[in-house]
């Protein structure tokens, strides 16, 4: 088995936690040694059941290369992280969840986490540390470029373009071959039909609440 350290501890990171051992239950190929979390450092807390290995500067004198996933959901956050650790005597696994169906021509990058359920159809191209949450559906030809993450339940068209950095929320829908501008972001629920430029948010209309009596 290899071992495994994951960058960061929150949410994302006890979702990575429940994904190895998924895999590690058709196949063992994950030891976990714990986490990296560079406000808590070390710490006698253990989350999921592994320690907190303590910041970052730890991977500097970590022995025997181990890999590295990096458990961050924002993109800017992980793009910041990968800079800060690249150098280091580290590698950077692939993670795909069991239950994912990804087309034999689909190509994936090194650090990117494709979750449970997930549809990655032919001739997608997904960068470097790229996260598909689970049930997420990438339709053919689309581009999904380094550091970008598409949250629970996203709908991406063929032939959709994903710029690096872009963050995609849970339950939106991107039509086919339209682009998404680096560094965008793209609310929860939003339905995209056109090209978003870099450096934009996309928001649907906020759903409002009325009181309609006893």
């Amino acid at each position: 088995m290899e071992d495994l350290i994951l960058y960061g501890s929150g949410g994302m990171a006890r979702e990575v936690v429940e994904l190895v051992a998924d895999i590690n239950d058709i196949s063992p190929t994950w030891r976990i040694l714990g986490y990296i979390d560079d406000v808590k450092g070390d710490s006698s807390e253990l989350v999921n059941g592994f320690p907190l290995l303590g910041t970052w500067k730890m991977l500097k004198d970590v022995p025997g290369q181990p890999y590295v996933i990096i458990a961050v959901s924002n993109p800017s956050d992980k793009e910041a992280i990968f800079r800060r650790i690249r150098n280091l005597p580290i590698r950077f696994p692939t993670l795909i969840h069991p239950s994912a169906k990804v087309a034999r021509n689909a190509r994936i990058g090194e650090g990117s986490i494709i979750g449970m359920d997930c549809i990655v159809s032919t001739d997608v191209r997904i960068g470097n540390h790229v996260f598909l949450n689970m049930r997420t559906i990438v339709g053919h030809d689309t581009v999904i470029m380094d550091y970008s993450s598409c949250l629970v339940g996203c709908i991406i068209a063929g032939g959709v373009v994903i710029k690096g950095s872009a963050l995609l929320g849970s339950g939106c829908i991107i039509m086919e071959k339209t682009a998404i501008g680096s560094k965008s972001k793209v609310s929860m629920g939003s339905v995209v039909s056109f090209d978003v430029p870099d450096h934009h948010v996309v928001m649907s209309r906020p759903s409002k609440s009325m009181y309609f009596g006893e």
